[in-house]
């Protein structure tokens, strides 16, 4: 099972988040836990600012789900709308190939229907 924990250092009074696993120890037979460094709490909106994999600061918020796992999400609201303009263009694209490829299909069985008429004549 895992879940996210919130460890606040009293010395700085900033707020660090953790993935935290608990599994059993198959030495002792006792539960243990592993945790895992997400990353800081912005103290404003309590999002998790990620740790950088370089090792130098990461400002993209991490934003929790309803189950209360962490997803990393920091799209831009520019960078949706040419997402979204780009799937639109892309759907057009391919209505456009689909009436293409039917057309092609009709041509096709027209074409088989010629051919079986010539060789039953």
């Amino acid at each position: 099972m895992s879940c996210i924990v919130y460890i606040t250092n009293k010395n700085t009074n900033t707020k660090y988040a953790y993935r935290s696993e608990s599994y059993r120890d198959p030495v002792t037979k006792k539960p243990k836990s592993r945790r895992t460094y997400l990353g800081r709490v912005d103290p404003e909106t309590n999002e998790i600012i990620p740790k950088a994999a370089n090792g130098k600061r990461n400002r993209t918020p991490v934003q929790s789900d309803s189950a209360g796992t962490a997803s990393s999400s920091g799209i831009s609201p520019q960078t949706v709308k040419s997402l979204q303009k780009q799937l639109d263009n892309l759907q057009k694209q391919q209505t456009r190939v689909m009436q293409e490829v039917s057309t092609v299909n009709d041509l096709i069985a027209e074409i088989r229907k010629e051919i079986d008429q010539l060789e039953q004549s």
